[in-house]
């Protein structure tokens, strides 16, 4: 916490700096100030929560420096200093919102008392203002994910008219990239450029923002938002940004508008970002790329181009498409109903999604084999075997699971072994000769030297190590 000592005799700002140096180590010296002027000028400079300022001094005095401090920096707090005992300085300093008022010559106590009080109650204000911050994060980051699951009631809305009285509208950009979503650079980056308040959230592969604009049209704002974004470290992403919306009920739409957008983009490869328009062929959505993103397991942008088709009345005939396409590829879909509401779309979506998922890993031969092993892993398992089993020839499946895993064999079939291993270890329940036949092992030594290959301890050090670091924890408990 930062102070500045105002008083234009050299030796009461001596004695003050003393009573602070050795009373509040918590509480930096930050500058002195010999008159009104410099008080000003010094205050913007280091942007102190705590003044002690002199009501005398030569040119502009204590309250015209206080004045003109608040226009600037209203949350710091002053200690008004005066040998003058005069109610009239008294009442304009309670005006100025002065917390304590010092006459000369004031005891160490009676000073010390004065910065404790005034410097206790800005470190309440700071956690409060903590606390507070924190706690509304967290309300608005759940209002943007209700409205992204379509649960956005009448409580969030009026929640978030509270917290921004001024809001015209509000719409939402979703950006995308190539590669793994890294949250904080983005929201940093964001904190530091965006004109307007905003709520960011990661939401599966992307980041979706929802911004609250003062503006009747915030567009050219949001574009040049966006160009900052791409020149800074996000060249390689893609930005949508959806329409505004005066009606929150509607923003949902807002965020299925810039999730196309992007799809756009993504598809004609050439900007990076765009406002979403309604004019033109592209919006016109062919059931395909819905289809194909279900198939792909891209559950998010599969809704955003449904929320697209529901608008246009289409969605009877992607029913119909859906259902042919699940046949023809062999997903069960005998109990499929059509749904009645957005909502029940969306649980579909995510089903079919998982249910594909799940359908293609139980085709693929990499995975039935990487589960076959984990379940038959303490049975002799050769090579030979499990390419039998997923109907492979021993070379070609091979070079199949080092392509798909990195690593060979008879290295996944160790390390699935020793995990094991471990496991049991840990439940100190069976003997080391016991734990080796258990896990798939005939011979204790040959076990041993495996497991001290993979984990630098043979199985009795790790025991051994285990039992020595749980002794320590019990001496180092309370």
């Amino acid at each position: 916490m930062k102070a500045i000592i105002v008083d234009d005799e050299p030796i009461e700002r001596k004695a003050l700096r003393k009573i602070i140096e050795s009373r509040f180590p918590d509480l930096e010296i930050a500058a002195e100030a010999a008159n009104g002027k410099m008080a000003v000028e010094l205050a913007e400079k280091h942007k102190p929560q705590l003044m002690t300022v002199d009501i005398k001094m030569p040119g502009m005095n204590g309250i015209e420096a206080i004045q003109k401090i608040r226009k600037k920096l209203p949350h710091t707090q002053f200690i008004m200093v005066t040998a003058y005992e005069s109610f009239d300085y008294a009442k304009e300093a309670m005006k100025l919102g002065v917390r304590e008022y010092l006459l000369k010559p004031s005891t160490q106590d009676e000073t010390s008392a004065a910065i404790h009080r005034v410097f206790q109650s800005i470190v309440e204000e700071q956690e409060r203002e903590s606390l507070f911050s924190e706690s509304t994060a967290v309300v608005l980051e759940n209002i943007l994910l209700k409205i992204l699951q379509h649960e956005l009631q009448d409580e969030p809305i009026n929640t978030l008219q509270r917290l921004y009285p001024r809001m015209v509208n509000a719409y939402i950009t979703v950006m995308k990239g190539e590669g793994d979503l890294l949250a904080e650079p983005i929201i940093e980056l964001l904190n530091e450029l965006s004109p307007s308040p905003f709520i960011a959230v990661p939401h599966g592969s992307q980041m979706v923002v929802l911004f609250i604009s003062e503006k009747q049209d915030p567009s050219d704002d949001a574009l040049l938002l966006a160009k900052k974004l791409m020149s800074s470290s996000f060249e390689k992403w893609r930005i949508g940004i959806g329409t505004p919306y005066t009606q929150m009920n509607k923003i949902r739409r807002s965020y299925e508008e810039a999730l196309y957008t992007v799809m756009q983009l993504k598809m004609q490869g050439s900007s990076r970002y765009a406002l979403f328009s309604d004019n033109g062929p592209t919006c016109e959505i062919p059931f395909d790329n819905l289809i194909a993103a279900i198939f792909n397991n891209q559950p998010f942008e599969a809704s955003a181009m449904l929320g697209m088709l529901m608008n246009q009345g289409r969605t009877a005939d992607l029913y119909i498409e859906l259902k042919e396409q699940l046949i023809h590829e062999g997903v069960e879909s005998a109990n499929l109903q059509f749904p009645q509401t957005r909502q029940a779309w969306d649980e579909l979506i995510h089903g079919l999604c998982q249910m594909i998922q799940d359908a293609k890993r139980a085709k693929d031969p990499v995975s039935l084999a990487k589960k076959y092993i984990d379940e038959h892993s303490h049975e002799p398992l050769s090579l030979e075997q499990v390419a039998e089993m997923v109907g492979l020839s021993p070379t070609y499946f091979t070079k199949l699971f080092k392509e798909e895993t990195n690593v060979t064999f008879i290295e996944f079939l160790t390390e699935v072994r020793l995990n094991k291993a471990v496991t049991l270890l840990n439940k100190n329940k069976y003997s080391l000769k016991e734990i080796c036949f258990m896990v798939g092992y005939k011979d204790p030594n040959y076990f041993s030297r495996v497991f001290k290959k993979q984990f630098l301890l043979s199985p009795k050090q790790y025991v051994r190590e285990k039992a020595l670091n749980q002794h320590r924890r019990g001496w180092a408990a309370p």
